[in-house]
């Protein structure tokens, strides 16, 4: 996480020079992760709310360098196939990225998309599983600003953020030795998607 708030750190100084506004945007909004199965069980975790914060740097007219941090508090459940049995362990997730966001109108309404990539923390709370690693991930979003004066807007953006683990080809959430089934030192992958709906008002200031 410190690297990444380092070369953030640089991408905002590196481009004071050329920004025009800084829009500052608290993130309220949704997650949805949903159910899926490695063929031993299913994880099903929980949709729930997400939280945190956006920093857009203005590079041209259309062009914003974004970095932004969000967080959100699932609760995984996992079922074996085998027998039937049911665990379940509350879990975080926290997502920091930086990316690049352009703007399609000029107009009061303004569509955009914006790409990002960065790193994903996922842990679980308590003593469940002991379960802490990092990943790198990539986010794909699409949105809309309207602003009703130069400095106040609203911001609705769409977008799905997937973490990758390069050994196995997708991100794996896993459970270790005493885990769901009461299975010894085994280690179950899952490929998860996190698609989010996120709404707030954009506070905007001019360099």
């Amino acid at each position: 996480m410190r690297k990444l708030l380092f070369v953030s750190f640089l991408f905002i100084v590196a481009n004071q020079a050329f920004g025009q506004y800084y829009e500052v945007t608290p993130i309220l909004g949704y997650t949805f992760s949903g159910k899926v199965d490695n063929g031993y069980g299913s994880y099903d975790i929980s949709n729930t709310f997400l939280y945190g914060g956006r920093l857009d740097v203005q590079l041209t007219d259309f062009s914003y360098v974004n970095i932004s941090v969000r967080r959100n508090d699932p609760t995984t459940t996992y079922t074996n196939f085998k027998d039937n049995q049911v665990s379940e362990f509350e879990t975080g997730q926290t997502h920091y990225m930086v990316g690049y966001l352009y703007e399609f109108s000029d107009k009061k309404i303004k569509p955009y998309g914006g790409i990002s990539a960065g790193t994903s923390r996922y842990w679980t709370k308590g003593n469940a599983y002991n379960y802490r690693k990092w990943f790198f991930s990539t986010e794909f979003a699409l949105g809309a600003k309207m602003f009703f004066n130069d400095h106040i807007g609203l911001r609705a953006q769409a977008s799905v953020t997937t973490p990758w683990d390069f050994a196995g080809g997708g991100m794996w959430w896993g459970i270790g030795t005493g885990g769901a089934g009461g299975s010894a030192s085994l280690t179950f992958g899952v490929p998860v998607a996190h698609w989010d709906l996120s709404a707030a008002v954009i506070f905007r200031i001019r360099d």
